[in-house]
């Protein structure tokens, strides 16, 4: 696939991308690829025709693990007021998505947290999520 992208003064080429589809640069989709192998992927370019500049990112196919625990609470309009997650639902997953939340987060396990943070990335948040036993962190825009 190929995108053009917006002609801007200067455009900032983040590591994760999450409009209009999310977007994983090269560099994260290798670190994460060591961590989930088998986590299907598609290559996307991004083209400034302006620049004549062409950037490689992917489109990762993640999993939706239904892992709520039943302590998760949601406001009156369904957004997530508080997420908890059950360790037991999660089972051995590196990386995934929540089914049953309209919020995009993306689960990653520990290991993957560290190895992320060793690195210099740009436009991912670490946040902690709350589960009994073992923390996992979800990663933001």
């Amino acid at each position: 696939m190929q995108f053009d992208i917006k002609q801007k003064r200067e455009n900032d080429y983040l590591d994760y991308l999450d409009r209009p589809i999310p977007l994983y640069s090269n560099r994260l989709k290798t670190i994460i690829h060591k961590f989930a192998p088998k986590l299907f992927v598609k290559s996307v370019v991004l083209v400034d025709r302006e620049r004549i500049k062409q950037d490689l990112y992917w489109l990762m196919i993640l999993l939706r693990v239904n892992c709520l625990s039943e302590q998760s609470e949601f406001h009156r309009d369904g957004s997530l007021k508080r997420l908890v997650l059950d360790p037991e639902k999660i089972g051995r997953h590196t990386i995934f998505q929540i089914e049953g939340i309209r919020e995009p987060y993306i689960l990653i396990d520990l290991r993957l947290a560290e190895a992320l943070l060793r690195r210099d990335f740009f436009g991912i948040r670490l946040k902690k999520a709350e589960q009994a036993g073992r923390r996992m962190s979800h990663a933001h825009d």
